[in-house]
């Protein structure tokens, strides 16, 4: 054990020892595991040794709230520190402070209460001293004074308002002109997640009509309506198969109808993957449902394909919800500014992009429908959870989940097989239950290096068994093994339910880490 293990570990003890609630965390500042629960119940002390025994380079967060009986005041960098109370103050590493005070239950967790300035209290945390800040510094106290009352009086607006907004009765009562069509949407939320499916024409929409009575002055039935089906549309998710009516053909035909008058006006097209020769194949892009898997051996390419599918798509402005669990936000969004800026990778990584041409990029990013999720040590169950809140608020057009294997389902008293099997079905899942595309790059087993030219085949699908059969199309991704062709890929369609198989050529651009058409590749 290092001497700083040791260290963060004698200080989680004691903070433990004082009736906190402790986790690790990674240098991120993200929980290395799923900890939620230790906002109810302290860890024990064996369990912390067994944290910092199993990741000793982890740092070290408080959890607030409740449990801790602690509410602090995150003030970054440069944000206002003037007027707290004397209390048990942290200087965090990046610069800014950690006000520790004694819990109120009056205040939720809340960024931006003021500028720069957050309140983390129950199901929030802290990262805490002795850890170490990306920068290299460590969190240090600042003030060893003894924990003082929350100011209440400092942040009495906000705490009015709090009171007005959180809770559904005030909501339910109606509202006025200003809020109307943003409290809609989470009334018709709350009554569509809270209804079964076929129930939905009978108990949800009276229910919502009920509501909007209430209001001054009430929205049009039709403008209401236009909410209503857009929310239902976001929470399909909640129609179970057992639900389905058996349909006979006569009922189909109609449907069908319908659909085909959508696809004759280019309405049922997919989502673009940027690549024409692609597109072709898959009947238009990447369609509503599937489940799309990308094989790849190590340091292929399989997260930089994924990333340049997102990008591609959301330039044509389709919105792209990603899930990180490799990678961290920061790592994908220097990706993403490489793909912008058509500058190296390594140059933006090491502060080299000029202010000017950053400025403008980030400009270009932030049109970007691309919305990250970083999750460490995720399971399948937690990626549909997670897409199922976003859902709600927000439109998605296509989920990319990077990559399936390094999901963290429990594999305990369970073959490897089946674990993956358990993952890859639960993804295709959820590509069936939202109507989106879920795109899932997925490792490769070592046979096709053993192969001429190292050309791989579906087989080689690590545990391939369930992936290739849940997948509707398995893309399957190598490089040239000549250095001097080291550039060129092959991007080969093995599997393709709707659509043509065979291979497009692709061209990796080793500066910006994306993928480019190649139509000159030998």
């Amino acid at each position: 054990m290092t001497k700083n293990t040791k260290r963060m570990l004698k200080a989680a003890l004691n903070y433990r020892s004082k009736g906190l609630s402790v986790i690790p965390v990674g240098e991120n500042k993200k929980p290395i595991f799923p900890w939620k629960k230790y906002t109810k119940t302290l860890p024990t002390k064996e369990q912390i040794k067994e944290w910092w025994s199993e990741y000793p380079d982890a740092n070290l967060a408080i959890i607030t709230g409740e449990i801790s009986n602690l509410t602090v005041v995150d003030v970054e960098k440069d944000g206002e520190t003037d007027g707290y109370p004397e209390t048990l103050t942290c200087k965090t590493g990046g610069g800014g402070f950690h006000f520790y005070y004694q819990y109120s239950e009056r205040f939720k967790n809340k960024v931006r209460v003021r500028e720069l300035t957050d309140i983390r209290n129950d199901s929030g945390y802290v990262v805490a001293p002795p850890s170490i800040h990306q920068s290299g510094k460590r969190y240090k106290w600042f003030a060893r004074n003894k924990i003082a009352p929350f100011p209440v009086k400092l942040f009495y607006k906000e705490a009015e308002k709090q009171a007005k907004t959180d809770e559904w009765e005030e909501s339910l009562e109606g509202v006025s002109e200003g809020s109307r069509n943003e409290t809609a949407a989470k009334v018709c939320g709350l009554f569509l997640t809270k209804t079964s499916y076929k129930l939905w024409e009978r108990i949800a929409w009276p229910a919502v009509k009920e509501w909007n009575k209430q209001n001054d002055p009430p929205l049009s039935n039709k403008e209401l309506r236009g909410v209503y089906d857009s929310i239902a549309s976001r929470v399909t998710y909640h129609r179970e198969d057992t639900e389905q009516e058996v349909l006979a053909l006569v009922d189909v035909t109609k449907e069908h109808k319908e659909v085909m008058k959508r696809r004759r006006g280019g309405l049922e097209s997919g989502v673009p993957s940027g690549f024409e020769q692609l597109d072709r194949k898959l009947n238009g892009g990447f369609k509503k449902g599937d489940f799309i898997v990308i094989g790849a051996r190590p340091s292929v390419g399989k997260t930089a394909l994924a990333l340049t599918l997102a990008y591609n798509a959301a330039l044509k402005d389709f919105k792209i919800l990603f899930f990180s669990i490799e990678m961290s936000s920061i790592d994908v969004y220097d990706r993403i500014l490489s793909f912008i800026t058509k500058k190296r990778c390594s140059d933006i990584i090491q502060g080299k992009l000029k202010k000017e041409l950053q400025t403008k990029a980030y400009r270009r990013a932030n049109k970007l429908g691309i919305s990250i999720v970083e999750l460490a040590k995720a399971t399948s169950s937690e990626v549909i959870e997670v897409t199922k809140q976003h859902l709600i608020t927000s439109d998605v057009d296509m989920i990319i989940v990077d990559y399936l294997q390094f999901l963290r389902d429990d594999g305990r008293n369970k073959s490897e097989a089946n674990r993956v099997g358990n993952i890859s079905k639960n993804l295709k899942m959820l590509a069936r239950m939202t109507n989106i595309p879920v795109i899932a790059p997925a490792q490769l087993n070592r046979k096709a290096e053993g192969r001429g030219h190292g050309n791989p085949k579906l087989q080689d699908l690590r545990d391939s068994g369930n992936i290739e059969a849940d997948a509707d199309v398995v893309f399957l991704l190598h490089r040239s093994l000549s250095m001097e062709h080291r550039e060129n890929a092959f991007l080969d369609i093995a599997k393709n339910r709707k659509g043509e198989t065979g291979a497009v050529r692709l061209r990796f651009n080793s500066r910006t880490t994306r993928f480019e058409i190649n139509d000159q590749a030998p």
